[in-house]
């Protein structure tokens, strides 16, 4: 079946690239070039996608009708180099980019965040400084549009930069207007969704979003229930700057407060064995301890633009978040009370010199994120008791500097990028010590880019840069013997990755059967040292490790002759450890200077191809018929333990053509996912422990059985 699909997925490629560029030899005459100017989240400031030496994906959110929605995997599947896997069909997302995300180990990393990718709301940063992103604030529902930067971005983004996610909610228009829809599907599924918006002044919007979602989930222990507000506002400002009779709107305000109150429930693992027969059921130690997570959060960002004139502007933004997490793990009841707080200021000057245009930035960002955490024992019904087992606080704080300055002369544009980082992780546990410790990683990273217009409407790009990832906060206990003295691992290091990476993009519209193309491909080479070994399923870790990843991206986006659409992306990729060894010794004092050697192992949790394929056929409603694939991969470092392959064939329709005095609007969908009825593993943890009576891995997230929904929507 993979030789199969591999060819298919070949062929439809390449018939489709020869059919493309022969228009370019032969349909000059009829061909209508045009440019997209989108915010570019990597640059930090409007720029046209062709200029841009680096992998950038644009999604409109209006492609989100009739998706699922309970998570955001499904928009991101269509992304070339985005591995996102939707984890017990409720809200846990797993989402890997070129490897990078791809880290775990036992029950200690793999459920409830996403680590190594930068994600942004707004412009807002949700990532916390450690690396990890929790999800609670996202839903597709409210997405305008989303940039996907898949190249290496930590010379302007800092740490856990691998690849950045910018998720937008601010209205594209101030036209007034109010949004209701309604979702309900397979196994509980409700999810209401209200959106309005109006102006503000005469050419700023003010909008508020909301949801409810509830699910009670297929497998035990699976449920969730979710209650999402968006509320935002972006102005011109009149203000009166040093002449009182003197007015002008060259700034801008946003502001966004985001809540949230989100509850879902963690299932686990499963063995083979369980997995064969029970697929719907939890694994046992999840369900007698109910684990979930409980998050309560709030969020306040302010940004302000202003323009000086038409070369120069500055930008400073501030945010502060208030979280309230409680959650069952690993046999503890936990509530942390955080607070996170940052800020971003750079200022931006451009210049023309004949024919080179210069636009450079020099900014800094900063991020601080502390509080208490507190462990209790569980009851017997799985809550907290009173029975306090560890009290402290944890701290962590980003500094960055970064400056950049892109050079564009006639068809060739470079990028020069630098950037200096300082995370600093502080401890102090109140039970066992009376100090704090501290733990800085710094490092200097620099970006060098190229892109040269062949046409108006293409481009070839390459570029090499850095990346930084500091151990997140859960991977920093320290080893045997040294956890009496310290409360953050002193020997760990900060993962560091150079990427090269060569590509070609290019978009078009013509006036025959064919009216428009989008296309990219990207090759990378990435290398790391570093690389966290993982002991005792994840307890503690060395920086010991050293990878190497290449690999392929391919996205394709058409738009034929009655308004059929085919789409396609295609990810191959090879990571393998260059140098991985664990010391025995941890295991068995016995075996000193005995080591597990893991060279030339394949990387876990990353498949050798994945892939996205939909058709769009507009007959009265909007029919799509779609073809989502992984190739098999293994889920341990040690490349004992294998996940099968999977292609999952889903099927969408909707109508949003229905409009009543032509005021209001009306829509419906209905979708059905994984059409087949297809078993197989949707996603799996990775370095899994063991069951200890059996000897078998709990490695196994079992996918979604064929599921349905329907959705009503209207405008008004």
């Amino acid at each position: 079946m993979d030789w199969f699909m591999k060819k298919v997925i070949s062929l439809a490629i390449t018939f489709l690239l020869l059919f493309s560029f022969s228009i370019y030899s032969n349909e000059k005459d009829t061909a209508k070039f045009y440019f997209k100017e989108v915010v570019i989240s990597a640059l930090r400031y409007p720029e046209k996608l062709l200029e841009v030496p680096l992998s950038v994906t644009y999604l409109d959110g209006k492609d989100f009708i009739a998706y699922r929605g309970i998570g955001i995997d499904e928009p991101l599947q269509t992304v070339p180099g985005v591995l996102s896997q939707i984890r017990s069909g409720s809200q846990d997302v797993r989402i890997t980019v070129r490897g990078f995300g791809s880290r775990g180990a036992g029950d200690r990393s793999n459920s409830g965040t996403v680590r190594g990718l930068k994600f942004l709301l707004d412009g807002i940063p949700q990532t916390e400084p450690d690396g990890r992103t929790s999800l609670d604030f996202f839903d597709i529902a409210f997405v305008e549009n989303l940039e996907v930067i898949r190249s290496n971005a930590s010379a302007l983004w800092g740490n856990a930069s691998g690849a950045v996610f910018s998720f937008t909610t601010v209205p594209g228009n101030n036209t007034p207007s109010a949004t209701f829809s309604k979702s309900i599907g397979t196994w509980g599924y409700d999810k209401n969704v209200l959106k309005l918006k109006t102006k503000f002044n005469e050419d700023g919007v003010v909008y508020l979003n909301s949801l409810y979602l509830k699910f009670d989930g297929w497998r035990q222990n699976s449920n969730s229930e979710k209650f999402l507000f968006n509320f935002g506002i972006k102005t011109p400002l009149n203000l009166t700057i040093f002449d009182s009779k003197k007015s002008n709107s060259n700034t801008t305000l946003q502001l966004n407060i985001n809540l949230v109150k989100n509850l879902f429930h963690i299932p686990g693992a499963l063995t083979q064995t369980v997995y064969d027969s029970l697929p719907e059921s939890a694994n046992p130690v999840y369900l007698k301890n109910k684990e979930r997570r409980n998050n309560r959060l709030a969020q306040i960002g302010i940004g302000l633009t202003h323009n000086f004139d038409e070369n120069n502007s500055f930008f400073a933004q501030g945010f502060l978040t208030s979280k309230y997490l409680q959650r069952s793990e690993r046999g503890t009841f936990r509530d942390f009370t955080r607070y996170f707080l940052g800020s971003t200021l750079y200022y931006k000057n451009q210049a023309n010199l004949g024919s080179l245009k210069n636009i450079a930035l020099l900014g800094l960002d900063q991020t601080l994120q502390d509080g208490a955490i507190l462990f209790y024992n569980l009851d017997s019904n799985a809550n907290r008791s009173n029975q306090l087992r560890t009290d402290k606080r944890e701290g962590a704080s980003t500094l960055g500097f970064f400056l950049q300055d892109e050079l564009i002369w006639n068809r060739l544009s470079v990028l020069l990028g630098l950037r200096y980082d300082a995370v600093t992780y502080s401890s102090q546990d109140f039970l066992n010590f009376t100090k704090t410790d501290e733990k800085k990683f710094d490092r200097l990273t620099p970006k060098l880019g190229l892109t040269y217009r062949i046409l108006d409407n293409l481009s070839i790009f390459g570029n090499v840069g850095g990346g930084i990832e500091v151990p997140a906060g859960n991977e920093t206990d320290p080893p045997p013997g040294e956890d009496t003295i310290y409360q953050v691992n002193p020997l760990l290091e900060p993962i560091v990755s150079t990427t090269y990476e060569l590509g070609i993009k290019s978009f078009f519209e013509t006036d025959n059967i064919l009216k428009n193309l989008d296309f990219e491909a990207s090759s990378f080479y990435i290398d790391t040292k570093n690389e966290l070994v993982p002991y005792r399923e994840g307890r503690f870790y060395f920086s010991a490790g050293k990878t190497s990843r290449l690999g392929l991206e391919v996205l394709l986006k058409t738009n034929w002759q009655y308004g059929i659409k085919f789409n396609g992306s295609f990810t191959y990729i090879i990571g393998k450890f260059v140098d991985y060894k664990v010391d025995s010794s941890f295991y068995d004092k016995s075996k000193v200077g005995v080591f597990a050697d893991f060279k030339d192992n394949y990387l876990p949790g990353v498949p050798k191809y994945y892939y996205n394929l939909s058709l769009t056929i507009p007959f009265f409603a909007n029919f799509e018929f779609s073809l989502n694939g992984v190739s098999k991969y293994y889920c341990d470092d040690a490349n004992k333990i294998e996940v099968p392959a999977y292609n999952i064939f889903n099927f969408r329709v909707w109508f949003d053509k229905i409009f009543i005095n032509n005021k209001i609007n009306i829509w419906v969908g209905f979708n059905v996912n994984n059409v087949f009825d297809t078993k197989y593993v949707g996603s799996a943890f990775l370095n899994p422990i063991y069951e200890k009576t059996t000897n078998k891995p709990y490695f196994i997230e079992p996918g979604l059985p064929r599921n349905y929904l329907f959705t009503f929507g209207v405008k008004i």
